[in-house]
């Protein structure tokens, strides 16, 4: 079972990891890594509001529904999780994707606002 801190050690291993893969210039893999920033901060997020989810596929429309729909959480993060899936699922399973550095960096970006509100929100949360 994940819990809340172990998604939030995940989130922000995997934000180092994208950033070390854009260094590299390999934009298409950074993109995974950063989507999977905000899929384990939303995550984490469904957790603490007691909406546990067994399907990774429906983290971001349970997001959307109970945290963001509910204005709970500003609208801008839904968009930040659904268009860094949209790239994630281009740069899987698209070979010309014209994912820049910069598409990249807007998305570290907006991974770095997942995790800022996470440990803001969820820092008293228990072990």
């Amino acid at each position: 079972m994940n819990t809340i801190p172990a998604l939030i050690a995940k989130a922000e291993a995997s934000l180092r990891a994208a950033r070390l893969l854009a260094s590299e210039r390999h934009f298409d893999f950074a993109v995974g890594r950063v989507h999977a920033v905000m899929h384990y901060v939303a995550e984490a997020f469904l957790i603490r509001h007691g909406y546990a989810v067994t399907d990774p596929g429906s983290v971001a429309s349970a997001f959307a529904l109970h945290l963001t729909a509910s204005g709970y959480l500003p609208d801008a993060f839904n968009r930040f999780l659904n268009e860094a899936g949209r790239l994630r699922n281009r740069a899987e399973y698209e070979t010309d994707t014209g994912i820049t550095a910069e598409d990249v960096a807007e998305q570290i970006d907006r991974a770095k606002a997942f995790l800022y509100l996470a440990r803001e929100e969820l820092s008293d949360t228990p072990k």
